[in-house]
């Protein structure tokens, strides 16, 4: 019989007080012991976890329970070999236990005929345990949660077929089958079949409308298609049953991103950061609208808390760091601005995307004379590829720049390579505006040779009602003096 919360924790009581008193390992139930250690795990105290595993194996070495929580903490530390070792130990190697465990590892060595043989084995096993244990009036018992459990394995790694299989064998009248229909529904939503996966969460609400895992996911998926009122709206009925449910204020606010409300964003981080001050997602999220919004001061704040959360192998690290550079940026500390950047290259960023962020950066925030040594100082140091040409040149015409920046332009204009040039339609329209009329024409000749879509774009504004190869003799009848 399952034990009461309060009955659990009285145990841990007992258990904790004991190990403070003996210096021997103590007696306890296997039962009893591995009750203790669920709740530390889901507590999240590794330690205390760990200590109590090892008690449980010294006070029962040969139990079969035992040897099985042991095997599956070291197969979810990926250690799949040393599990296998303890799962060989147990005394019936034709039990359900080792029976799903060896599918398990089937599943994920993708031998896939193998563990689906392993799972029905299971099934039978379960069967017969059931058959022989029911008294003379009794139904026997159901598989239904083996079931849902063999499905839900299949699903953690990648077998929808093979997981419907088994979730559509779970009786409907079961305890399971609202969980299996869920689960369904996720493997419609795999196989791309949206519709028939709301259609199905549809039905599970129409039949309770308190079951918030399903508003969950249908706002989850509503997502995931970009129907953002649809995802608020169920995100909404979620936190009318879990106002503080963390799943559905984030997903609450993808919705809110998605409809352009970023005030109602930062309306829920004010409340999401007080329940899940660890959680760097949905701080990145506002830090970013805030900076959008130029109140730098509170997105530095809050990205500074986002950096502390995210871990250094995440891939979003850098993203945030960029984000953080560009709130100093934006207060004209580019010093500060630029070391920050400068921190991103432990984590692969090269030193010449540093140097072309701080440029970037630079000119957002009208600090020219940094941005223009910036990018003098990658030319010096990496000389012009034909990408880092473009990527400059396209830079400095977005942010208008040309006779401030007239010694940038001189090294982007001069070196004619001798194959194509991709950054001439910018090329010639800095020529242009620098009134360096030979070279315009020269760039302006290259350019519709190589993009004349890209080259249409600049200089439609300039040469209406023209087509790009008729640019070059606009440009004669313009400036008809200059060769």
């Amino acid at each position: 019989m399952k034990k009461s919360q309060n009955e659990i924790i009285s145990l841990v009581r007992e258990y904790e007080k004991k190990l403070s008193e003996a210096s021997v390992p103590f007696w306890m139930d296997a039962p009893d012991i591995l009750d203790i250690l669920d709740y530390y795990e889901e507590h999240n105290q590794y330690f205390e976890a760990e200590l109590c595993m090892r008690i449980a194996e010294k006070l029962h070495p040969g139990d079969t329970e035992v040897l099985v929580r042991r095997a599956y903490r070291m197969k979810n530390e990926g250690k799949w070999e040393e599990a296998a070792q303890y799962v060989c130990r147990i005394p019936d190697q034709q039990s359900v236990e080792v029976l799903f465990f060896l599918a398990e590892k089937a599943l994920a060595e993708l031998r896939l005929e193998e563990a689906d043989a392993l799972f029905q084995n299971c099934l039978s096993k379960e069967a017969a345990f059931a058959f022989e244990d029911m008294d003379a009036l009794e139904q026997p018992a159901d598989v239904s949660p083996l079931l849902l459990d063999i499905g839900e394995i299949c699903m953690d790694y990648g077998c929808v077929e093979m997981a419907q299989k088994y979730l559509s064998r779970i009786a409907q009248d079961s305890t399971e089958a609202a969980r299996a229909s869920l689960d369904l529904a996720e493997c419609l939503y795999q196989y791309g079949e949206t519709p028939k996966a709301l259609e199905r969460l549809d039905t599970l609400l129409d039949a309770n409308a308190y079951n918030i895992e399903a508003w969950l996911m249908k706002a989850d998926l509503c997502n995931e298609n970009k129907q953002w009122t649809e995802c608020a709206e169920a995100a909404d009925y979620a936190l009318a049953i879990d106002p503080d449910n963390e799943k559905a204020l984030r997903l609450k606010a993808c919705a809110a991103i998605g409809m352009n409300q970023y005030d109602l964003v930062l309306d829920i981080f004010s409340h999401y950061r007080n329940l899940y001050p660890n959680d760097y997602t949905m701080a990145l999220s506002a830090g970013e609208i805030l900076l959008n919004k130029h109140r730098y001061e509170e997105a530095f704040e809050v990205l500074r808390v986002s950096n502390r959360n995210c871990p250094n192998e995440n891939p979003d690290k850098m993203r945030i760091l960029t984000d953080i550079a560009m709130t100093y940026s934006a207060r004209h500390q580019m010093k500060r601005a630029f070391d920050t950047l400068m921190g991103i290259r432990s984590l692969g960023m090269s030193y010449a995307d540093v140097l072309f962020h701080a440029a970037s950066q630079a000119f957002d925030h009208h600090e020219v004379a940094f941005g223009k040594d910036a990018v003098l100082h990658a030319i010096d140091t990496f000389g012009l590829s034909p990408e880092q040409r473009l990527n400059y040149a396209r830079l400095l015409c977005e942010h208008n720049l040309f006779g401030e920046v007239s010694e940038l332009w001189e090294r982007l204009l001069k070196d004619r390579e001798s194959h194509p040039v991709i950054a001439a339609p910018y090329l010639a329209f800095a020529a242009r505006r620098l009134m360096r009329i030979r070279e315009y024409k020269f760039w302006l000749a290259c350019a519709i040779y190589i993009d004349p879509t890209l080259t249409n774009a600049i200089f439609r504004d300039i040469y209406p009602n023209c087509l790009p190869q008729e640019y070059l003799n606009c440009a004669q009848r313009e400036f008809p003096d200059a060769g």
